[in-house]
């Protein structure tokens, strides 16, 4: 029988501070240039925020959402 003590190490990979983000390409800023409308600005936020979103909704939430919709009379802001 082995009666060998080992040294037990904390675990150290996620607990760790990176010294950098996770994804530097996407952890970033947005720059809007100057003098630009009210709407042009906003579709430059709204693009990444449409993105998101569709990126979420999965068949499930669609069936929910649709279900939901009609269950109380909203209807569809865009398609």
């Amino acid at each position: 029988m082995n009666t060998e003590v080992t040294e037990i190490k904390p675990l150290t990979g996620w607990r760790r501070r990176s010294p950098q983000p996770s994804l530097p390409e996407a952890n970033a800023s947005l720059s809007v240039p100057k003098g630009l409308s009210f709407w042009r600005k906003m579709l430059a936020f709204s693009g990444p925020g449409y993105m998101v979103a569709v990126g979420y909704m999965d068949p499930g939430n669609w069936a929910t959402d649709l279900a939901g919709g009609s269950r109380f009379g909203y209807t569809l802001l865009s398609v």
